[in-house]
């Protein structure tokens, strides 16, 4: 079962104190022609926070110049979301996964990376 369908009480959200999720961000903008680099944003846990909703968080919160395809199907059909990701917690080291169909959990810490080899066009945003 997809956490999505998980049923969410922002109620109990409220009552834990849950450790903060920490997400290392690889921005890129080829049109400076500088290094890529690492930006790191550290977002408070809630209920039904996957990959893709922490990307969302930060754009609407914290930094409205990280580029990535805001846009997704929710389910994991689509593909739009793809990104490549460390994730300590599973061990995983540069998996490519469909952010929207991928939970974090409280205290995760995250590297995300654009999903393809192909030419970024910026930060996590790739040209199919």
């Amino acid at each position: 079962m997809s956490h999505i369908l998980h049923p969410y009480t922002e109620e109990l959200d409220e009552l834990q104190d849950y450790p903060p999720v920490t997400l290392d961000l690889i921005r890129f903008n080829p049109a400076t022609g500088e290094d890529s680099s690492v930006q790191r944003y550290v977002i408070p846990y809630r209920r039904r926070l996957s990959i893709f909703t922490a990307l969302r968080e930060i754009y609407e919160l914290q930094d409205p110049t990280i580029a990535f395809r805001n846009q997704q199907c929710g389910r994991g059909i689509c593909g739009t979301c793809r990104v490549r990701v460390d994730l300590d917690r599973l061990n995983w080291i540069n998996k490519s996964v469909k952010s929207c169909t991928i939970p974090i959990e409280p205290g995760d810490h995250l590297v995300v990376r654009p999903a393809y080899q192909k030419r970024v066009v910026r930060d996590i945003v790739v040209d199919f």
